[in-house]
């Protein structure tokens, strides 16, 4: 887009809409160059959660999109939000005069100058903050795992669909060069025909069971808890800002849904993708110490099972197949025969999405309305096979599940575990 043409900015991203400037961003290279994006042509962000995780996020967006707000329930994490925007934006010689904070995301979302919203809330938050986000006409950055439940994840996607927002779930493993070609070599049958897929990932959540401490003059606990079961204030929950851990809400059920969840949303993804499962999912689940099976297993309609298992690598993946194996994760990438992972693929094979900057290519995609590597559809098929998981150990009995319909058969007990708790007035209404 040139300097002086008079098509509007978001009219160039695609969005149809009006809008000036709100963040002042004035680099000492305003006058062009190479690779230079002039601040008319950036796409606008808002940050929705700015706590550990959200502040990560944005320093992997500042030198790619203009930030112009934020929004939290801790005005400390707000606070501290606003002084690293500020001081990032110095560095680079430019000014973040402007920036708007929020304690109410619904505010920032009414905000017209956001093209699109990055979510880095705890996940009973997820659904709410992005169906909201789509019905304000913002693109979507939402973090894993893409959801609390089964039935909120397909509310979600149908709300990026029917408002035709682009939507990146957080899985960033999909942008990393060895977990793609691990899943190249998966699919084009190089270790042969599947048998096998070990996931490690930690453990299932646990209902909380914390005692009750005062609650911090910083923090709007009761907008913390927002549509969740309210439950009183626990610092290990929602940590002080001194505390520079991710917090242990992902622990508890209500609130997050275990490692099997948080860092399942990352292994799982990898073997659904390796799988060509990503609209799908397995048929039976199977628990622990059943029959012939050791380890929460599932078993998928063309035969491969795959385990939720610490086969003593670490949080990782295995596809074993009948001529070979590939073991991933983001320490190692070892294959069986080992000069497989240096294969030159062919013109005729399979090449899956590949991207290398995870963050980048969504924002490429909101101005080209293309989809992104890991679309709502994507996260919520993932987070369902987490889900699945933690529901296989809840009930400790043989499960079927329908993937098209996302519903178990003949059981009414695991059906109702596909919903979440809605906490009102808070509504999911698309």
């Amino acid at each position: 887009m040139e300097k002086n043409s008079n098509i509007s900015r978001r009219k160039f991203l695609g969005t149809g809409l009006a809008a000036a400037a709100v963040l002042t961003v004035v680099p000492r290279h305003v006058l062009g160059g190479a690779g230079f994006i002039a601040p008319s042509d950036q796409i606008t962000l808002g940050f929705i959660g700015t706590g550990k995780q959200g502040r990560g996020l944005f320093h992997a967006f500042a030198s790619r999109a203009k930030v112009i707000a934020g929004s939290d329930v801790d005005s400390r994490k707000l606070n501290k939000f606003k002084e690293e925007v500020e001081a990032t934006a110095k560095k680079s010689g430019a000014s973040a005069n402007g920036l708007k904070l929020y304690k109410d995301f619904r505010k920032l979302l009414a905000n017209k100058e956001i093209d699109a919203v990055v979510i880095a809330t705890p996940d009973h938050w997820h659904a709410i903050n992005v169906i909201e986000a789509a019905k304000a006409g913002k693109d979507i950055y939402c973090e894993k795992p893409y959801s609390h439940s089964i039935e909120e994840g397909r509310l979600m996607v149908k709300a990026v669909e029917k408002y035709k927002r682009i939507n990146q779930t957080g899985n960033m493993q999909r942008s990393w060069k060895d977990f793609r070609i691990a899943c190249q070599l998966v699919r084009n049958g190089h270790i042969g025909d599947i048998k096998e897929v070990k996931v490690c990932c930690g453990p299932p959540p646990k209902k909380c069971d914390l005692p009750a401490e005062p609650v911090p003059a910083n923090l709007d606990w009761n907008m913390w808890v927002g549509p969740a079961e309210y439950r009183e204030f626990n610092a290990t929950l929602s940590p002080p800002l001194e505390v520079d851990i991710f917090p242990h809400w992902r622990n508890y059920k209500e609130y997050g849904n275990g490692m099997t969840a948080d860092w399942g949303a990352h292994m799982f993804d990898i073997a659904q993708w390796g799988l060509g499962m990503d609209d799908s999912g397995p048929v039976e689940i199977y628990p622990p110490d059943y029959k012939e099976y050791k380890h929460l297993t599932f078993v998928y309609a063309n035969g491969v099972r795959m385990t939720h298992e610490d086969f003593g690598r670490g949080y990782a993946v295995r596809f074993i197949g009948s001529k070979g194996m590939i073991d991933i994760s983001r320490g190692f990438f070892d294959t069986l025969p080992a000069n497989l992972k240096t294969h030159e693929f062919s013109a005729s094979e399979i090449k899956l999405y590949e991207t290398q900057d995870h963050y980048h290519n969504w924002l490429d995609c909101i101005k080209t309305r293309q989809q992104p590597i890991s679309t709502a559809e994507i996260g919520h098929r993932t987070a369902t096979v987490c889900f699945l998981t933690n529901i296989g150990y809840e009930l400790q009995r043989p499960l079927k599940w329908n993937p098209e319909k996302e519903e178990f058969l003949n059981d009414d007990e695991a059906n109702k575990l596909r919903s979440g708790y809605l906490r009102k007035p808070w509504s999911m209404k698309i």
